[in-house]
């Protein structure tokens, strides 16, 4: 039946959602003029800098290098003998181990070039994704090895591939908002018990996040102060005991993954939460402002630019700050600030949460207080994670 290969996963994806990704990632080849993808990874970033191997064949997998031709079958290279034997068994996805893989690192190079010529492109044009991860030895000895190729920066291909999730993808995406929400959940819970510590927060709320089942936790940031401490510095000290105290604000940002999706968020939690001064709540109530506009005008047709010159002018309402900004694409890793002009697309992930900081010189916080990873639609963007952006009092 129609339907059962669709709903069987290989890789915890079905056959249709593979095949899309490959006819996307062929389509822009094709506009690149590459004939061929050399695609690699490694664990940085707590595994984020993987994303493009784990998009490309899965997650989990010990596979060093992909090799993906704008015909025929993906080729993928392992350093473990013993692995990839069964890496893609349905033969609608098409991957193949390579034979004779690699044993060393340092064999990758003439690996791949063997498996070049064998496909009969040793005189292509040759994408590296990408050219951050691709080790500087790899790359040096492909050139000697295939004198006659033309190699090329080709990041921007995987990551346009991926800039649009398919409901498939948004699907991990909630999942990683999950976690996210189990780890701020489980910082209330410890910073509420006798004698809590900073340590003890940071403590449960990575635990509750991997228990919740992230399968990476890239970084739990978390900070508790006084808001007199936070307001007399950018970036407070941490006390001697890292006791929490009533009224301590808990300001953090939590970024777990599902299966190489990632989200952040920010959850602000008040202990007691009495006596917040009006600095605080006008400085908060700022950053909720510019949260929802974003939210707003978050749809297809606008630009990252347009929401980000729209929240500098809340601010400056305000009073005036360093620098304001709010949005951040969900692929970061590879994308920094290149989305800013860029136009938003039904399907396409952003982090929205608000960053002010004070003019130069100026003491005061620096950095988020609230937000979150949206999906965007054709109306206001779906929200990853469900606990609500407002100050939690415990």
């Amino acid at each position: 039946m129609k339907g059962n290969e669709d709903q069987e996963k290989v890789l915890g994806f079905s056959i249709s959602e593979w095949q899309r990704r490959y006819r996307k990632i062929r389509e822009l080849m094709q506009l690149r003029d590459i004939d061929l993808l050399v695609i690699t990874g490694h664990e940085g970033r707590n595994g984020a800098w993987l994303s493009n191997l784990q998009y490309t064949c899965g997650i989990g997998e010990r596979v060093n290098y992909v090799l993906l031709p704008l015909e025929g079958e993906m080729l993928g290279l392992s350093a473990m003998p013993w692995s990839g034997e069964s890496l893609f068994p349905i033969r609608m996805v098409p991957f193949k181990k390579g034979k004779g893989e690699a044993k060393r690192v340092r064999d990758f190079a003439s690996g791949i070039a063997t498996r070049i010529r064998e496909m009969g492109m040793e005189k292509a044009n040759i994408g590296i994704v990408d050219m951050r991860v691709m080790p500087a030895g790899v790359y040096m000895e492909l050139h000697r090895e295939l004198p006659q190729a033309v190699f090329l920066p080709a990041g921007d291909v995987l990551l346009e591939a991926r800039r649009v999730k398919s409901p498939e993808e948004q699907e991990y995406m909630h999942r990683a908002g999950e976690c996210a929400d189990r780890g701020a959940e489980a910082m209330m819970e410890a910073a509420s018990r006798p004698n809590a510590t900073l340590e003890d927060v940071r403590l449960a709320c990575r635990v509750a996040m991997l228990e919740g089942g992230a399968t990476h936790v890239n970084f739990t940031i978390i900070n508790i102060a006084s808001w007199s401490e936070i307001e007399k510095s950018l970036m407070p000290p941490e006390r001697p005991d890292s006791r929490v105290r009533k009224g301590d604000l808990i300001l953090n940002e939590i970024e777990p993954g599902y299966k190489g999706y990632y989200v952040q968020a920010c959850y602000p939690i008040s202990i007691g939460g009495t006596g917040l001064p009006g600095s605080f709540k006008d400085l908060f109530k700022l950053h909720k402002d510019i949260y929802d506009m974003a939210n707003e005008e978050l749809r297809p047709g606008a630009r990252v630019i347009e929401i980000e010159r729209r929240a500098l002018k809340l601010a400056s309402s305000l009073r005036d700050f360093g620098r304001v900004w709010t949005l951040e694409a969900v692929e970061v890793e590879e994308d920094t600030n290149k989305a800013t002009y860029a136009e938003i697309r039904a399907g396409m992930c952003f982090v929205n949460h608000p960053w002010i900081e004070p003019a130069a010189k100026v003491p005061g916080h620096r950095g988020h207080f609230l937000g979150n990873t949206v999906i965007v639609t054709g109306h206001k963007p779906v929200v990853t994670s469900r606990m609500p952006v407002e100050l939690r009092v415990i």
